[in-house]
C-alpha cells in the first residue's frame, strides 16, 4: 500500500519542523478562518478513518465558526490552531489529528505530502546521519541484551546492516530487552523488520486496512529477511506513555504472538496509519487515514494503548524486567548455588534504592569485627575493612548491602536479637559466614 509510507512522511514532518518554520517572518496578514475551516471539513470528509466523527466536527467547526470563536484568533496562527485542535478533540480525541502551522512544509505545493528530492534527500541523510536511531546497545549483568530504540525510520534497506549489528551482539544473552520507553512511532515496515528477527516462522503480525481506498497491507515477521539471524531467548519490551504509533504497533504485535512481555506502562493509544495534508495558509493537519487488525487479537490499540503484562511505573520498568528474567531463571535453577546466584543479580538490582528506611543507629548495630572484616560506621555511612582495604557499603534493603561491587553482606540476627554474624555471597553463587568476635 503506497499510501503507507506517508508514516515516514509524517515522520519526516516532524523532524523537518524545527528547521523548516526557524526563522519565519511574523504573519503578514490575518487568516481567513471561514476557508481555512472549509478545507479542513473537506480533507476529514474524504481521508478520516472515522466518517462518521469527520461529519460531527465538521459540524461543531462550523458552529464556532458562526459563533466567532475564532475571530479574535486570525493573526495568531498558533493559538488559533490549538483552538481548532481542542474543538476536534472535545468531539473525539484522536491522538494522531493534529493541526499545525508550518508554512515552511514542502507539502503546500500540492496540497499533500510528496516532499522534492531535496528534501528526501536531506531526511536520508538526517537518518543516516544518525545511525538509523540505533544509539545503543549493551550486555547487562546476568547476560540479558540491552536496546533502546526511540524511531522506527524508512530506508529498511540501507539500515538492516545496523539492525544485524545490533541485535548481532546481542545473540548470545539469555533474554534480551528492547526499550521503547522514549519510541514515538515511525516507518512500519521498518517495524517489520525488527519483528521478523524473533520469529523462527513467517508469521502474520498486522494488518493495515485503507477502506477509503478499498486497499490491504498484510506485515509479515519472516526470518527470510534476516539473513538467518534469529533470536529465540526470551524478550522484554518496556513501554511508557510516550510510547505511541510504530513503538505501540511493535509491541502490540509481539505481545499478541506470544513472543514478548510487556513491562512499563500504558502506552498513548494511537493505531492507525496516519498523513498529513495540507490545509492552506501555511496550515497542515495530520489525519488517520487507516485502521489496524491485529490478527491474533483481531481488534488493535486504538484508544485503549497498549496494556503492558506487568503494569509499573516507566522509571523503574528497566530494573523490574531484569528481576523478572532472574525470577524466571531462579525458578529453572538445578542446583542451589544457581540459585543463589540470581538471588544475588535481583540484590545488585536495588542498591541504594532503600535507604530512607534505616536510621543511623541501625548502623551502629552492625558495627563490628567478623572475620577479617571490621565494620564501623563514620558520620552517615557504613564501612568494611578487610586486611586494610576500606569501602562503603552500599545499601540493598534491610541488613543486606554490596561490599566492594564483587559482594554482597547480610548482617544476621541470633536468637537475642543481636547481629552476630555476617554472610557474604560473591557473583558465582558461593556463600561464606563470619561469626561476629
Amino acid at each position: 500500500m503506497n499510501n503507507l509510507r506517508s508514516f515516514t512522511i509524517s515522520l519526516a514532518l516532524i523532524f523537518s519542523t524545527s528547521y523548516l518554520c526557524s526563522g519565519q517572518d511574523n504573519l503578514k496578514q490575518s487568516i481567513d478562518v471561514r476557508r481555512l475551516i472549509d478545507t479542513v471539513n473537506v480533507r476529514l470528509k474524504d481521508n478520516y478513518v472515522f466518517p462518521e466523527k469527520s461529519e460531527l466536527i465538521a459540524k461543531l467547526l462550523k458552529s464556532q465558526l458562526k459563533k466567532k470563536t475564532y475571530a479574535s484568533l486570525s493573526n495568531d496562527p498558533q493559538k488559533l490552531s490549538a483552538q481548532i485542535q481542542a474543538d476536534i478533540y472535545s468531539i473525539h480525541r484522536d491522538p494522531h489529528m493534529r493541526i499545525d502551522f508550518n508554512p515552511g512544509w514542502w507539502g503546500h505545493k500540492q496540497g499533500q505530502a510528496e516532499p522534492s528530492e531535496e528534501e528526501t534527500r536531506k531526511f536520508a541523510k538526517f537518518v543516516k546521519d544518525n545511525n538509523f536511531m540505533f544509539k545503543k546497545v549493551e550486555l547487562l549483568p546476568g547476560n540479558i541484551g540491552y536496546l533502546p530504540f526511540n524511531v522506527f525510520v524508512e530506508h529498511v534497506k540501507e539500515a538492516k546492516p545496523i539492525i544485524a549489528s545490533a541485535l548481532g551482539f546481542l545473540a548470545n544473552s539469555s533474554a534480551i530487552i528492547i526499550d521503547l520507553r522514549e519510541n514515538t512511532g515511525g516507518e512500519p515496515d521498518m517495524g517489520s523488520q525488527m519483528e521478523s528477527y524473533f520469529f523462527k516462522e513467517k508469521t502474520l503480525t498486522n494488518v493495515i486496512i485503507n477502506s477509503s481506498k478499498k486497499d490491504t497491507t498484510l506485515y509479515y515477521a519472516d526470518p527470510a529477511k534476516t539473513d538467518s539471524l534469529t533470536l529465540s531467548m526470551p524478550m522484554y519490551i518496556l513501554t511508557s506513555k510516550k510510547t505511541f504509533s510504530g513503538g505501540e504497533a511493535f509491541s502490540y504485535n509481539m505481545q499478541q504472538a506470544k513472543r514478548a512481555t510487556i513491562v512499563g506502562e500504558v502506552t498513548g493509544g494511537g493505531a492507525h496509519p496516519t498523513k498529513p495534508f495540507s490545509v492552506g495558509q501555511g496550515f497542515v493537519v495530520e489525519i488517520p487515514f487507516a485502521y489496524s487488525i491485529n490478527p491474533f487479537s483481531k481488534t488493535d490499540w486504538e484508544g485503549t494503548g497498549v496494556l503492558p503484562n506487568v503494569k509499573v511505573d516507566a522509571s523503574k520498568a528497566l530494573i523490574k524486567a531484569q528481576e523478572l528474567i532472574f525470577r524466571e531463571r531462579q525458578a529453572l535453577a538445578e542446583t542451589e548455588k544457581e540459585k543463589q546466584k540470581f538471588e544475588y543479580l535481583i540484590n545488585g538490582l536495588y542498591v541504594n534504592q532503600d535507604l530512607g528506611t534505616l536510621p543511623l543507629d541501625q548502623f551502629d548495630k552492625f558495627a563490628g569485627t567478623y572475620g577479617p572484616l571490621v565494620i564501623y560506621r563514620e558520620g552517615n555511612k557504613l564501612f568494611c575493612n578487610i586486611h586494610g582495604n576500606i569501602s562503603e557499603l552500599a545499601h540493598i534493603t534491610k541488613n543486606l548491602f554490596v561490599l566492594d561491587g564483587g559482594a554482597q553482606i547480610e548482617f544476621m540476627k541470633d536468637s537475642n536479637g543481636t547481629y552476630s554474624m555476617a554472610r557474604l555471597f560473591v557473583q558465582h553463587g558461593g556463600v561464606f559466614e563470619e561469626v561476629r568476635k
